[in-house]
């Protein structure tokens, strides 16, 4: 299993997977900034990624809110077969229902956090990755790299892409 997953330049800002290079191992979860989503009750649950839009990911599933112990919200999340991402939209989605929902994928180490009520909610939600590839994407095309910069490093004007592989 394989994905590709946008890590914000504010979030590198912010500390988060500072250093982060190619070989190493993370843990984290993923969120999608949900740019469209349709009611599909029919439809075939999965996660598919555009090949020319690197982290454009297209996900079916069903919403649903995870509870904590004592029965409080954990959060919402969108369950995809072995996936559990967060989704983040402008127009709420309904829990319960199955939706097709295509947006950008995000490395998410805050609402994931390995110690927060949506790691314990949601187990599955947070992965061990190994990172197989970095780029930054400026402008145009996207550059390898050996790593993620430091904070110091990041340029306010990218993005960086994480290929993650599931680690064994």
């Amino acid at each position: 299993m394989q994905v590709v997953a946008i890590v914000p330049a504010w979030m590198l800002a912010d500390g988060a997977y500072v250093g982060l290079a190619v070989g190493q191992r993370v843990t984290t979860g993923l969120a999608l900034a949900v740019i469209d989503a349709t009611v599909a009750p029919s439809a075939a649950v999965g996660l598919e990624q555009s090949d020319d839009q690197p982290g454009f990911t297209t996900l079916t599933g069903r919403v649903e809110c995870p509870q904590n112990a004592d029965g409080s919200r954990a959060g919402t999340v969108l369950c995809t077969g072995s996936w559990a991402v967060v989704p983040f939209a402008a127009t709420p989605l309904s829990v319960g229902e199955r939706v097709v929902a295509s947006g950008w994928l995000t490395a998410e180490p805050y609402l994931w956090a390995a110690e927060g009520a949506l790691a314990h909610a949601v187990p599955a939600g947070r992965q061990a990755w190994r990172v197989a590839r970095v780029r930054r994407v400026e402008e145009a095309d996207p550059c390898s790299i050996e790593r993620l910069p430091d904070e110091a490093d990041v340029d306010p004007d990218a993005a960086y892409l994480l290929e993650l592989s599931a680690a064994t």
